[in-house]
């Protein structure tokens, strides 16, 4: 349960931050992290790295395998392609 948490938490950041790249300059750097987070967390998205980081831990990938699937579910998960679809 731990290693599912911790991937969890790593792909929601690495998520959260590169949306964090997409929205307005003009805010405090925090108030964009923070609105990136809130954003998140009320997205689909975060269920579905939730079961992506549950599956990852119960298939037993080895190191490479693992990195790759992880990859795949930040790519898949991108808030920023809501920005840049719009």
């Amino acid at each position: 349960m731990f290693v599912n948490q911790i991937i969890q938490t790593g792909i929601a950041t690495i998520i959260v931050l590169e949306y964090c790249a997409f929205l307005q300059n003009d805010i405090q750097p925090w108030k964009r992290v923070e609105s990136a987070v809130d954003y998140y967390l009320k997205s689909p998205t975060a269920v579905a790295v939730e079961e992506g980081a549950k599956e990852i831990c119960r298939q037993g990938y080895d190191r490479e395998e693992m990195g790759k699937k992880i990859l795949e579910i930040i790519l898949e998960n991108r808030l920023s392609k809501d920005l840049t679809e719009k």
